[in-house]
């Protein structure tokens, strides 16, 4: 099968050859990239609705003015500071704890999967991931 112009000057294969394959997985890699970035985008602004409201009910107390008080500013700045010191924290713990987590999920998965098919060959464990 020959070769045809594709848009923009791309070489396109007439036959739907290895050529539009690898540009099909390459799209599936940037849409699970963009459907990623997505998510973390949805969480990091639910985190941060949820830290104003949260912040916003413990400290504006007089909602007659425009500026805030002396009062409320310092309780807002210590509300919002205690929060993100405690996700740092939590990440940080998050981070730390997952190669084990992700270790275990993966060796109950691979005794699962020998469990359901004895015949197979047994395989060889991975390496422990690096320590801190």
């Amino acid at each position: 099968m020959g070769r045809r112009e594709g848009p923009a000057g791309s070489n396109v294969s007439a036959g739907g050859g290895p050529e539009g394959r690898h540009g099909s997985a390459a799209m599936e890699t940037a849409a699970a990239e963009q459907q990623q970035h997505l998510r973390s985008l949805r969480d990091f602004l639910l985190a941060y609705n949820r830290l104003t409201e949260l912040c916003f009910q413990r400290c504006a107390c007089d909602l007659n003015y425009r500026a805030l008080t002396g009062q409320e500013e310092a309780c807002l700045e210590g509300c919002a500071g205690k929060l993100v010191r405690s996700n740092h924290r939590l990440m940080a713990a998050y981070v730390r704890l997952m190669p084990a987590l992700v270790q275990r999920r993966l060796s109950d998965f691979e005794a699962a999967a020998a469990a359901a098919a004895p015949d197979a060959p047994p395989r060889l464990p991975l390496p422990a991931p690096p320590g801190p």
